[in-house]
């Protein structure tokens, strides 16, 4: 990029991209998530499910080692990343995105949508190593994919 003769440097981005982007599902349905997730959101997201203190403290005498409890990251980590989606009720009203409605989803649907915020989160992952890419995306743990609530029904 030049500017009156003078090459400039395209600076990335310091802060977290607002928008979404729309994922589709099975049978023409959708779900709209954040394009990525801001510091914060990380960082609340990577202590949800979390309790206790750190090994460390606790070979010294200084509390409970830490748990996790997965139920808790895996309802956080579709709350923090879900915008909006196609759903509707029995009568075929919108569903709106709320913890209380992603606790009612069937299980087969709450897999379908972690599986395609798998797949999102990779993409990011994958610009990240390319130049003018989000110097930080919005991963999660490295944990997520095996705690994204997949599993037998």
């Amino acid at each position: 990029m030049t500017t009156n003769g003078t090459v400039t440097a395209q600076h990335r981005p310091r802060f977290a991209d607002g928008g979404q982007a729309r994922l589709p599902l099975s049978d023409g349905d959708w779900v709209a998530v954040r394009r990525e997730l801001s510091y914060g959101q990380q960082r609340r997201l990577a202590a949800a499910g979390l309790s206790g203190v750190p090994q460390a403290l606790v070979e010294q005498g200084q509390g409970e080692g830490l748990s996790l409890d997965l139920a808790a990251y895996d309802l956080e980590r579709l709350s923090t990343w879900l915008l909006d989606w196609s759903f509707r009720d029995a009568d075929g009203g919108p569903v709106v995105v709320s913890r209380q409605s992603i606790e009612a989803l069937h299980p087969d649907t709450a897999a379908e949508i972690n599986a395609a915020l798998d797949a999102h989160i990779e993409a990011l992952e994958a610009k990240k190593g390319r130049p003018g890419g989000p110097s930080k995306p919005a991963a999660t743990s490295p944990s997520a994919s095996a705690s994204a609530g997949r599993g037998r029904s």
